[in-house]
């Protein structure tokens, strides 16, 4: 979270870098609006992606692209999404339902794959992690995939995904 400028925070909250502590008490306020904002712009751009697709695998790789496409339009933002966990202490519980908002996309579409209910969390959070790794791997150039060949990579990951932890 460091390597975060208050200037890029400011402007991503909309806000005059030069007046922000009059809007927020501390930069972890500020960090937790950014990230709340991202999260829900998350859940817009997985929504779009899954609508129209079949229940399950479809749901599910389609919003797995969607996921990747977000981190690699908005990198930073995924950055700060993806790090280390700004609502530890449970103080800004707007940030936590855009989480559990965005996250509940990958959740239906693992239901929808007739997968018992008592595991459909686990897994979801399994997939989400993995497929935030990848995603990660790439952005870093750790991982080298061709731009033209990106969203293809990403839904084989996904259905590689799918079919380890069924």
């Amino acid at each position: 979270m460091e390597s975060i400028s208050l200037r890029e925070l400011a402007r991503d909250a909309g806000v005059n870098h030069r007046a922000v502590y009059r809007h927020f008490p501390d930069k972890l306020s500020l960090l937790a609006l950014v990230a709340e904002r991202g999260w829900k712009l998350l859940a817009v751009r997985l929504k779009k992606s899954a609508a129209g697709k079949g229940p399950g695998e479809p749901a599910l790789v389609a919003s797995g692209v969607g996921f990747f496409l977000f981190a690699r339009d908005c990198p930073n933002l995924f950055h700060l999404m993806a790090g280390a966990r700004i609502n530890t202490e449970g103080t800004f519980p707007n940030l936590e339902a855009a989480v559990i908002d965005a996250l509940q996309i990958f959740a239906v579409g693992y239901a929808g794959t007739g997968m018992a209910p008592n595991i459909v969390i686990e897994r979801t959070a399994v997939f989400v992690a993995a497929l935030q790794g990848v995603i990660t791997q790439i952005l870093h150039n750790r991982l080298h995939v061709a731009p033209a060949k990106a969203k293809t990579f990403i839904a084989d990951v996904c259905r590689m995904l799918i079919k380890g932890t069924r």
